[in-house]
């Protein structure tokens, strides 16, 4: 995962019980903020159709060495009938948008198109409308499917722990990976359907987190963490991709993805706390469409958790192919769990030499390797494939290599009923 900025080192946690209790605290921990990984800048870009535009019109993007292309659409409105496409050169990959785009705002960034060229084409017979202009583009300087390191190459996240200085490292692949493809379990499929890959914009960049479907007082909710996505403006540009992983166990076909459009933010905590609110790093947006009915959706749960619970980590490490956490190793011999409960995590800014924390005994640390990417991932109980915890943080524990997660509990209670969260 993306580091912080944290100390001297990367930053420093504490992890401990709760500090209004006794005034003690444990030994200081790395608290490597996870963030949601960088894939892409927004550039300045003109072109616009003729307003009102009187038929069709096509123009093509092309933005030099790019990985992906996301073109933004302003002042986005079309004649009864009338839509435009941004499309792949070869039409392999196209995207429809009528009247004022999905949020009805006129505001519309186009879902990726992967290389350097996207294709915007008005269909009009008899015109009418204003059109749009084309204001800027996302040009993606990270490939939307980057593979993953293979077992016979170098890595420096394999090094033994003991070697890792304090511990751990921003990536939080502890040992050997141990992640696997989502198609190496075919017993988990009702738990991976519903995570989804989720790219956006925020300020100047294009980024990667996870999100998924999760059940809710209103249909096709998604969860994902505060630190992706936090603002009504960040979910107008959300691409949320189901589906988008290889089809067989250490293959390289893809299977064939969809993507859905950003929605409403339904309610939203930060990461850490202030005053007497936030600190459970979680928001929930209402998806357009009905992606739940294709997908399904996971269950929260409020149960206690316990350590030495064995749990599932869904996500999509660096933007990969989803992958699941299920061992801690390459060995496949130790299987993730959950380590600590009812936890604290601190974090010092050392640029302004300020304190922050999470929502007091709301975390648990688990040993199960994510990556940047990974941020807004479910932890899914083992056993009764509902969810304990939402993932966030990584390295809380130098000395164990753990992750960081919210326990659902904590988000049940805050997000009351706009969640539908079971109590086993």
């Amino acid at each position: 995962m993306v580091a912080g900025s944290l100390l001297a080192v990367a930053g420093c946690a504490a992890n401990v019980d709760d500090p209004s209790a006794d005034g003690a605290y444990d030994a200081y921990e790395i608290e490597a903020a996870p963030g949601r990984l960088r894939a892409g800048d927004v550039v300045a870009y003109e072109a616009e159709t003729p307003h009102p535009y009187v038929g069709g019109w096509k123009h093509a993007i092309t933005s030099p060495g790019a990985a992906f292309v996301r073109v933004h659409l302003t002042g986005f409105s079309l004649a009864k009938g009338d839509y435009v496409t941004v499309s792949s050169p070869d039409g392999s990959r196209s995207f429809r948008y009528e009247g004022r785009g999905p949020n009805d705002d006129g505001d519309v960034w186009a879902f990726a198109i992967e290389g350097e060229t996207a294709i915007v084409e008005l269909h009009s017979d008899s015109g009418g409308g204003h059109g749009f202009s084309i204001a800027d583009i996302a040009h993606g300087t990270v490939a939307l499917d980057p593979g993953m390191v293979s077992s016979d190459e170098a890595d420096p996240r394999s090094a033994p722990l003991a070697l890792r200085p304090f511990g751990g490292t921003p990536e939080v692949v502890c040992s050997t990976d141990g992640r696997e493809d989502i198609a190496c379990h075919p017993e988990l499929d009702a738990q991976q359907r519903p995570v989804a890959r989720l790219v956006f914009i925020s300020g100047g960049g294009v980024f990667l987190c996870t999100g998924w479907l999760v059940a809710g007082k209103y249909e096709s909710t998604l969860m994902t963490n505060n630190h992706c996505i936090s603002t009504q403006s960040e979910a107008n540009t959300l691409e949320a991709q189901f589906g988008y992983q290889h089809t067989t166990c250490g293959g390289s076909t893809l299977a064939s993805a969809a993507s859905v459009s950003g929605g409403d933010v339904l309610k939203t905590s930060s990461k850490y706390r202030s005053g007497s609110a936030g600190g459970l790093d979680y928001t929930l947006i209402a998806l357009r469409g009905s992606p739940e009915a294709t997908w399904g959706e996971l269950t929260p749960t409020t149960k206690a958790l316990r350590a030495g619970t064995p749990v599932n980590l869904i996500q999509h490490p660096g933007g990969s192919p989803k992958k699941v956490g299920y061992w801690r190793d390459r060995t496949r011999t130790a299987r993730c769990q959950i380590d600590t409960i009812d936890q604290t995590y601190y974090h010092i800014d050392a640029t302004k030499w300020t304190l922050h924390r999470t929502a007091t005994r709301s975390q648990t640390g688990y040993s199960c390797d994510t990556e940047g990417g990974s941020s807004g991932s479910p932890i899914v109980h083992g056993e009764t494939g509902k969810v304990i915890a939402l993932h966030h943080l990584a390295d809380v524990d130098p000395f164990t290599c753990q992750n960081g997660g919210t326990e659902m509990a904590e988000i049940c209670a805050d997000a009351g009923e706009l969640l539908r969260c079971a109590r086993d």
